[in-house]
């Protein structure tokens, strides 16, 4: 029996444009959902905007090898000036590319996400945590 007092919903909660496609007619929560949203977190952080026509224009395409990165850089920022950050802006974008592939068992897992992040950009520190450093 449910309680009365509780919170219980039927509904998908969340901001559209950054849950999962599939969640309007699965209606089903999953890890793979999260992935997508971060994908949209991650392509909005690197263009400065929310990157909905990108995405829409992405998913219309057959091909994403023509993209360019002025594509989904924030336009107020030069282009990287360095081949070691334009790559590793590069690989992040594929990164959040492949986060928002339309198909959920297509999509990576956080931890393999995480990984990937983790070996575009390893710590200087070398301390336990390996996390990428904001600061240079």
């Amino acid at each position: 029996m449910l309680d009365p007092d509780s919170s219980n919903r039927t509904q998908v909660a969340g901001t559209r444009g950054y849950i999962a496609p599939e969640l309007a007619y699965t209606m089903i929560v999953n890890e793979k959902c999260d992935v997508y949203s971060f994908g949209v977190v991650a392509l909005e952080t690197m263009s400065g905007s929310y990157p909905g026509e990108f995405i829409n224009s992405i998913a219309r395409k057959s091909d994403a090898s023509d993209i360019i990165l002025q594509d989904f850089m924030d336009k107020r920022l030069p282009p990287p000036a360095d081949t070691t950050v334009a790559s590793d802006v590069i690989q992040i974008v594929s990164i959040a590319l492949a986060c928002l592939n339309p198909n959920p068992k297509s999509r990576p897992s956080m931890k393999q996400v995480s990984q990937e992040l983790l070996v575009c950009r390893p710590s200087k520190s070398g301390g336990p945590l390996n996390t990428i450093p904001c600061w240079s």
